[in-house]
């Protein structure tokens, strides 16, 4: 049965883009105020920009002179600073869970920050065509990051059944969807594509076998043609949600498939990825997001290294005026997505700086049917590495990363040192 549109917030979702305008607007004077006032390291950043909160009166001068956040900064300025390297904008006592990323990025959560979250969380799977009733598999990991807990969270808002499956275990996931009539998944792309491969080799059949309806990709860039297939297999609609740990979920896409409604109070920027500057609509840049909502650590003009085909403001046939995201189509920088954590290839360089045998290395992204891999290839001194050595660099690197990468020993001198750090030879979405 075809979703129908249905509004979870419809004031919003459907007011103007004047409105919307002036609403962001409003909640953007008070939240650069609140983060002057209250986070170090945003004092001492816009101090450096030359300018106090007050003197920025609209999106044009938020957008013109308040400074870009990277991965990058968060992470460096937490080391220097641990564990919140300034950025906290609350006292401890008022956190109440926190999160890890790899770097290690801290990403910490007021009580307000979460209802937040959920809410936004559930605001986007509702626009994606979950429903009270339903029974929702998660199969992103609950250890550590975000990903699996809060949607986990924001699915139950909505009323739905939740199974928390997690990460991993392609298998069991067939199995007990099967068994329970699971009518929903949520899944990062390469490992929908997964079950797929592996539905077919337990000789199970979705589309006549199983109950799914509704299909929820995470963050990632997906082709026309493994959606299609994912449409067929399980006979059920394929819908996209869009955001993160650091800044929450921004966007959803809703029945009429024409990019993801950009739904939640935050700023949505597209910008030039060499230039930083604003790029007109429909035209492919980089995503800079501003979680108007957080308290605990403020996100402001958070470049994601995400590249999008645009950003559109015109009116969707379902009603929303929101603006929306196209499709994601890559990276900009050296920092991959891969099974959706983003890998500092400086926490590697890290680890094997500890062991003066090793030099060059190089991360060597692949696929392996529908699932990434990661390789690390690096050279070594010495002639031969016992198995034992092996495991335990394998684990150093796995706890810096958060997943199991592969391991590839060369020779001294068998990286050159013109090679890039990054290797990525998964097929792109025209391939």
């Amino acid at each position: 049965m075809r979703i129908v549109p249905q509004y979870w917030d419809k004031e919003f979702e459907c007011m103007s883009l004047d409105q919307r305008d002036e609403t962001i607007t409003l909640t953007m004077h008070k939240y650069l105020r609140y983060a002057y006032q209250n986070s170090v390291f945003y004092r001492n950043a816009f101090d450096r920009a030359g300018f106090r909160p007050e003197e920025i009166v609209d999106l044009d001068r938020f957008k013109a002179r308040v400074p870009f956040l990277t991965h990058r900064d968060v992470i460096k300025n937490q080391r220097t600073n641990p564990p919140y390297g300034g950025f906290l904008a609350v006292n401890q006592k008022d956190i109440v869970r926190i999160y890890c990323a790899p770097g290690p990025l801290v990403i910490p959560f007021a009580l307000s920050d979460m209802e937040e979250f959920i809410n936004s969380t559930a605001q986007g799977l509702h626009i994606c065509g979950a429903r009270s009733g339903d029974i929702c598999d998660v199969t992103s990991a609950y250890q550590w990051q975000l990903a699996g807990t809060i949607i986990d969270d924001g699915f139950r808002r909505i009323g739905c059944a939740v199974v928390p499956g997690g990460a991993g275990m392609a298998r069991t996931h067939i199995t007990i969807m099967k068994h329970l009539g699971a009518t929903v998944f949520y899944a990062f792309p390469s490992f929908a594509m997964k079950l797929v491969q592996t539905a077919g080799e337990m000789g199970i059949h979705p589309a006549t076998d199983m109950n799914v309806r509704l299909i929820v990709l995470a963050t990632g860039a997906y082709s026309d043609a493994q959606r299609l297939t994912l449409e067929e297999f399980f006979n059920a609609e394929v819908r996209s949600m869009y955001g993160g740990a650091e800044t929450g979920f921004v966007a959803s896409e809703c029945s009429e498939r024409c990019g993801v409604h950009c739904f939640s109070k935050s700023i949505v920027e597209v910008v030039d990825p060499d230039t930083g500057r604003q790029v007109p609509d429909g035209t492919p840049g980089e995503i800079v997001l501003t979680d108007l909502s957080r308290r605990a650590l403020p996100m402001i003009r958070y470049r994601t290294g995400d590249l999008t085909e645009g950003l559109e403001h015109d009116t969707c046939s379902c009603g929303r005026t929101s603006p929306r995201l196209g499709r994601l189509i890559g990276r900009t920088e050296d920092i991959p997505r891969v099974k959706g954590t983003l890998v500092l290839p400086d926490s590697i360089a890290e680890v094997l700086a500890t062991d003066e045998s090793f030099g060059r290395f190089q991360i060597i992204l692949d696929r392996v049917g529908f699932a990434d891999r990661l390789t690390v290839r690096v050279e070594s001194r010495r002639s031969r590495i016992s198995g034992v050595a092996k495991r335990s660099l394998l684990e150093d690197i796995r706890a810096a990363i958060f997943f199991k990468p592969e391991i590839e020993i060369v020779p001294m001198g068998a990286i050159e040192s013109c090679a890039p750090i990054l290797v990525d030879e998964r097929p792109t979405l025209r391939e």
